[in-house]
This record gives structure tokens, sequence and C-alpha cells, in this order.
């Protein structure tokens, strides 16, 4: 098996655990600045360990360090957005959005770097919206069921 495929699946499973955890400190009803700090500071930790085993040092020219602090502090803004946003709805509609939130490097490349659009990409991209729509409508049903029965029980 080729070693990208290997780095494919370790990022699938990671990506979809995050999820996971995500949700269970949100049951547990953890603050997410003080999860986002842990979240960091574990990755900063994990990240020494890794360079340091591997004996290669953070070896970057410098402009990568310049593109790793506006990363960071993207990537810290979106974890925190996440988890708050949680508290205001499920995780499963949450997790779907996130997802979606791929069309944006996307059209990035696409536009940025000149990555040829073919069908596939075209109807992926045009049912993004589609998608974010249906969530909507999906929310939107599960609120008035809860409106509804919040006003059921108050007329008994």
């Amino acid at each position: 098996m080729n070693t990208g495929y290997l780095f494919m699946i370790a990022g699938l499973l990671s990506f979809g655990t995050l999820g996971i955890f995500h949700k269970l400190a949100d049951v547990k009803d953890c603050r997410p600045s003080a999860l986002n700090a842990l979240i960091y500071g574990w990755s900063l930790v994990f990240s020494v360990i890794t360079v340091t085993l591997m004996r290669t040092g953070p070896a970057a020219p410098l402009p990568v360090f310049w593109i790793a602090i506006p990363f960071g502090v993207s990537a810290s803004i979106a974890i925190l957005a996440f988890q708050m946003g949680i508290r205001h709805g499920n995780i499963a509609t949450s997790w779907l959005a996130i997802n979606l939130s791929s069309a944006i490097p996307t059209v990035a490349s696409i536009a940025i770097y000149g990555e040829p659009l073919n069908t596939r990409k075209t109807i992926a991209l045009l049912m993004i919206p589609v998608s974010i729509a249906l969530l909507w409508v999906d929310k939107k049903r599960g609120d008035d069921r809860v409106e509804t029965a919040a006003s059921a029980k108050g007329a008994r």
C-alpha cells in the first residue's frame, strides 16, 4: 500500500474522531475556550515529541513560519467557533456544515492555482448550497416540532 493512503486513512480517522470528542466535551459541559487552549497545548506537545523522535528539527523555510501563524489562528478560531456552536444545535448538523466548508479551498484552488474544473467538481460544488439549504430546513422543522410540543404541553 502506498504511504499516501496510510496518511489519508490516518487523517480521515483523526478528523472523524474530532467530532466525537467535541460532542463528548459538550456533554461534559466543557468551556469552549478552555477546550481550545488544551487542544492546541496538546498539539504542541505532540508536535515537539514527533520532531524530537524524528530528529529532523522543525526544518522549514522562513516563509512557512509566517504562513503557520495565520494558519494556527484560523484553526483556533474555527475550533472555538465550532465548539461554541454545538451548544446551539446538534453535532450531526454542525459536523456536516464544517465538512461543507471544504468548498472554500476547492474554489480557491480553482481560482488562484488554476486547478481544472471537471464535471464531478462542478456538481459537487453546486450541491453544497443545496446541502446547506436542506440542513436549514431540517433544523427549522426540528425547532417547529419542539415549539409545537412545548405549546401542547403548556395548554394542558
